[in-house]
């Protein structure tokens, strides 16, 4: 998925680290979370990582808690909701609250694993996403 694939690539890495917070469980959701509806019900929070092209420099984390205004929520296709819809229809299911940690990429292309740039920052990344759930752990 070239650097699409950044939070799967994210996910599998804060799985294994030990710094992750014992209460926390890690899904590599790919691209369709409304799979995982049910197992999103009862949750505290739910931490989403996933790629966005946003013009910043690639491995740049964006977090937005809860207020999603302003990110773009259009369809790129007509069987598959935005990452925006879809955690708006989670939520209408099951309301919990939402954090979306948005890495930057410099190309949404398929291709061989992580571009040479967005590599070289995944642990960086590993470790912002560390603190986002233990963030979420503390928040009442």
């Amino acid at each position: 998925m070239g650097d699409e694939g950044i939070g799967c690539v994210v996910a599998r890495r804060l799985a294994a680290d030990p710094g992750l917070p014992a209460h926390a469980e890690v899904l590599c959701g790919g691209t369709d979370l409304l799979r995982y509806a049910d197992q999103i019900e009862g949750r505290a929070r739910v931490v989403l990582i996933d790629a966005v092209d946003n013009g910043d420099v690639p491995g740049t984390v964006t977090a937005w808690r809860d207020n999603f205004d302003g990110l773009d929520d259009r369809q790129e296709h007509s069987h598959h909701l935005s990452v925006i819809q879809a955690i708006k229809l989670l939520q209408a299911i099951h309301p919990v609250p939402f954090t979306l940690l948005g890495i930057s990429i410099a190309s949404a292309r398929a291709g061989e694993g992580l571009s040479a740039e967005l590599a070289s920052r995944t642990q960086s990344i590993v470790e912002r996403a560390i603190q986002e759930v233990s963030r979420a752990a503390a928040s009442p």
